[in-house]
């Protein structure tokens, strides 16, 4: 039944009541029930001609339409309503009782090459998302495909409450024949009802190798044959084995290294520690090898356990003769608990000799990574394939777990004198489910204890959720060097915990050791010079002291610095805001210094605590009075997420000259919010003590607190993406934005939806928009300038074609090539183009998932459409005044 009710003017003020009535056989009719007018069964006009009937001649038809109306009103929304209650509905996903979530491969991974009859253990990591807890009657059983000599069933060694996750192990034997394998595997409860992954809880888990044909093993070890290598840095030649914290970079050999993910590896690798410098780097270039067909390169790459600071790229370089280095593979590797496996086939370089080089670069600051090669070897048919201990299956405790959140002082890097006793605080949140009692201690693990003790026992109970301040005691040691010390949890049952998303990882105290003290001090303070100095953007010359909220750009003056967590510094710094445009900018060039061997450049380099929207770019360049030229030393993006960094550079490179150094800061993209913070920044000379510090140390626990501060997180900044269509080809670019390079003196301009990931005065990377839903996952555009490189051409991969093209009467090389590494492929195209001393490069990279690697393939991009614009950015190349 349905009601309607109306008003009709000046006709009616009576309430109307219509009700529709569906009898059995599908007819419909109208009953009407009028509570004023007509309380008899008589139609709305003929009750109004009871009450007038002079007004019937004049009403009736108007009546009569309002009636009709008010008919067709109510029997379309009627049926309306009934065709919508007609469909058939939704599914509503069902809470499961029994429901497990993949979380990934901890040994062999889809498509592991391995020998016939090899005997090896799979480790799935799986989640209990379902409402009902796995006990050890649950089990892991076979359910199709290939079996591979495993067990029907394995049981579950320890119960899995919902939200935890579990580690399963099965020993399998790889078949006799050469080929590709999978085995399809579910979970069984107690009752033996099968169950696993999806929507559904009813998708099974796999494992999936490749036999080899041939097994004649490991041609050459990388491991055994380091010792004969060459090992260089930026500072020159490195020994073999090299000393822990050498900050020139060392190699080190592992018997048995702890991988990313706690597990250890059963085969020696190579811990590779690059240059303790801004993008240093370490490699070592191997005697020569000959390549045959069907020869493999394979390592487990990650980061050492307990490095969780590292952020790294591993690459495959090689050298045939005299002929330039070429990178054979590539991989960009940050700390997040995981590892990858390599397994490049060498097929392209056989019947060659080849010097292969193993080369590990910082991805901007070097502290804390030290990257692991785990098996590095080349094999012959692919038999031995790198293996991995397997790990016991248990249940990932949620109990016990903390969460870093800040260093409330000693930063990373801090610079103390020989023997210099110092107290390191650091703020941590309870993140488990269980408090932390004074039963629980903070425990040193690894690297360099520094006089702090073994253990000490927590003096307050921290609940779940609460954050404390824990301070230790330490002593600088007595030779100059880098030092880092690891530290964990112990509950009150001795077992471990700490850091990361497994509750596992330590936190540390990383330090620098100067000279002895003894020499004088030298140095300058910028924040104390800052109105020395000419500060500009480019709207020009800017005053110093600036206006809060100028348009063109302000420089300010602070007493007490305010750190972007949060925490006063109780030093001076700069308040710097760029020229309020895309891309703004704003520095200050201050007078000539007079640079002595071992100084430093010292700041703490953040965004300002109320500044959520700030994402610059903070960079030290200089020039030499008299030359023109600007260069940049030092540069680290910034984005606002709660942690500050301590910039310790050695400006030793400038020994000996007269400089004018250069504090700049760079927006990217929007300006909004950009309020970019040098805390005393400074130059130190040997025994100028340590650079600032953060707050005075407490020497007690803090007891705990909800409340005051941000969660941190890494401070390298995201890659943006982009998921927008990406613009048709057209000459008609007024509306796109433009890229300069003021120093070099060229310009080109980018389409709408582009984002600016880097720039600097000798390298940019700009991500373009692009269609999503296909395996394209990256198209970006790479800007470099190389000076005295002859010829000027890509240096960073291998050129499948190349011919000369001119635009706007300009002449460029043009090459194009494809890369692979970690299942991607890398297809670009580059221009370059030689200008005095300078080589230009822009490179144009589209990067597509191989679609091999998907259960599910998504659609494959379209190169011509995605490339189109690449010819539409190069005919807006035009040389600046």
């Amino acid at each position: 039944m349905m009601e309607a009710t109306g008003t009709d003017g000046n006709i009616s003020s009576a309430h109307d009541v219509f009700e529709w009535h569906l009898s059995p056989q599908g007819n419909l009719s109208l009953r009407q029930r009028n509570s004023a007018l007509a309380e008899n069964t008589h139609d709305w006009g003929y009750s109004l001609l009871s009450r007038n009937k002079t007004l019937y001649s004049t009403h009736v038809t108007y009546v009569e339409t309002r009636l009709i109306m008010k008919l067709k009103t109510v029997l379309f929304i009627f049926v309306l309503i009934l065709i919508l209650t007609v469909q058939p509905a939704l599914p509503v996903k069902a809470a499961y009782c029994d429901a497990a979530q993949f979380v990934a491969d901890i040994t062999v991974p889809d498509g592991t090459v391995l020998a016939p009859g090899t005997v090896f253990n799979k480790t799935w990591r799986l989640k209990n998302v379902g409402t009902c807890t796995w006990s050890t009657s649950y089990s892991a059983v076979f359910d199709s495909g290939e079996k591979m000599g495993a067990p029907t069933a394995v049981n579950l060694a320890s119960n899995v409450a919902p939200g935890q996750t579990v580690d399963i192990t099965v020993q399998m034997t790889a078949p006799a024949n050469a080929g590709t394998y999978r085995g399809y595997w579910k979970l069984r409860n107690a009752s033996n009802v099968l169950f696993g992954l999806g929507t559904s809880a009813n998708k099974p888990f796999w494992v999936e190798i490749k036999v080899s044909s041939t097994t004649t093993g490991v041609v050459f070890d990388f491991v055994a044959n380091a010792p004969s290598a060459t090992w260089t840095s930026g500072a020159g030649t490195l020994s073999f084995s090299g000393p822990e914290g050498d900050p020139k970079g060392f190699v080190r050999k592992l018997d048995a290294p702890k991988l990313e993910n706690g597990v250890v590896d059963n085969q020696p690798g190579l811990l590779t520690v690059p240059q303790n410098v801004q993008n240093g780097y370490i490699q070592g270039v191997f005697p020569a090898f000959t390549v045959q067909a069907g020869d493999r390169f394979q390592s487990i790459v990650n980061c050492e356990y307990g490095a969780t600071g590292c952020y790294v790229t591993f690459r495959l370089d090689y050298q045939i003769g005299a002929n330039p280095v070429r990178t054979f593979w590539t991989f960009d590797e940050k700390y997040e608990g995981k590892y990858y496996r390599v397994d490049k086939d060498l097929s392209s370089l056989a019947g060659q000799n080849v010097r292969f080089i193993l080369t590990v670069l910082a991805a901007g600051s070097p502290a804390g990574d030290r990257a692991v090669w785990g098996a590095p070897r080349i094999l012959r048919g692919g038999g031995g394939g790198v293996t991995v201990v397997p790990i016991t299956p248990s249940a990932v405790s949620a109990c016990d777990r903390a969460t870093f959140i800040a260093d409330i002082t000693v930063p990373d890097g801090t610079i103390f004198a020989p023997n210099q006793d110092f107290t390191k605080t650091w703020r941590l949140k309870n993140s488990g489910t269980c408090a932390w009692t004074t039963s629980y201690s903070l425990v040193f693990v690894s690297g360099d204890q520094m006089g702090g003790p073994t253990a000490a026992n927590l003096p307050i109970t921290v609940g779940p959720g609460q954050m404390v301040d824990l301070t230790v005691g330490f002593k600088a040691p007595s030779a100059p060097g880098n030092y880092k010390g690891y530290w964990q949890f112990r509950n009150a049952n001795g077992i471990p915990f700490g850091i990361g998303p497994n509750g596992t990882s330590p936190f540390w105290v990383s330090i620098n050791v100067g000279g002895s003290g003894t020499s004088p001090v030298s140095g300058y303070d910028f924040a104390a010079n800052a109105c020395n100095a000419q500060w500009y953007s480019g709207a020009g010359a800017l005053p110093c002291p600036g206006t809060e909220g100028d348009n063109r750009g302000f420089v300010l003056k602070l007493n007490n610095a305010v750190l972007e967590n949060g925490t006063p510094s109780g030093q001076p710094g700069l308040l710097t805001h760029p020229q309020n445009i895309d891309y703004g900018y704003i520095q200050g060039v201050y007078p000539a210094y007079s640079v002595k061997n071992g100084d430093r450049f010292q700041s703490i380099v953040n965004c300002a605590s109320d500044a959520a929207n700030c994402y610059v770019t903070f960079r030290l360049d200089y020039k030499i009075p008299g030359s023109g030229v600007v260069k940049t030393f030092w540069s680290f993006n910034e984005k606002y997420e709660g942690r500050y960094y301590a910039a310790n550079v050695d400006l030793s490179p400038l020994a000996g000259q007269n400089v004018q150094f250069i504090l700049t800061v760079l927006a990217y993209g929007s300006p909004q919010g950009d309020r970019a913070t040098w805390v005393a920044p400074r130059i130190a000379g040997p025994g100028s003590g340590p650079t600032p510090t953060v707050a005075p140390p407490t020497p007690t626990i803090i007891p705990p607190t909800n409340t005051g501060v941000p969660p941190t997180s890494t401070t390298v900044p995201p890659t943006p993406t982009s998921t927008t269509i990406p613009p048709t080809a057209t000459s008609d670019t007024s509306g796109w934005m433009s890229y300069q390079n003021p120093l070099y003196k060229f310009t080109f301009k980018i389409p709408p939806g582009a984002v600016f990931v880097s720039m600097s005065s000798t390298q940019a990377r700009i991500n373009l928009p692009f269609v999503p839903g296909t395996n394209l996952t990256e198209k970006y555009l790479e800007a470099k300038v190389t000076e005295s490189l002859t010829p000027c051409k890509v240096t960073d991969g291998m050129a499948a074609s190349s011919e000369n093209v001119t635009i706007n009467g300009i002449e460029f090389l043009k090459e194009t090539g494809q890369d692979g590494a970690a299942g991607s492929v890398y297809d670009w195209t580059a221009y370059s183009v030689s200008r005095e001393n300078a080589c230009i490069t822009v490179k144009f990279v589209l990067r597509s998932a191989n679609l091999g690697n998907f259960s599910t393939p998504p659609p494959a991009f379209d190169p011509g459409a995605e490339a189109a614009i690449f010819t539409q950015i190069m005919n807006t190349f035009a040389w600046l005044p």
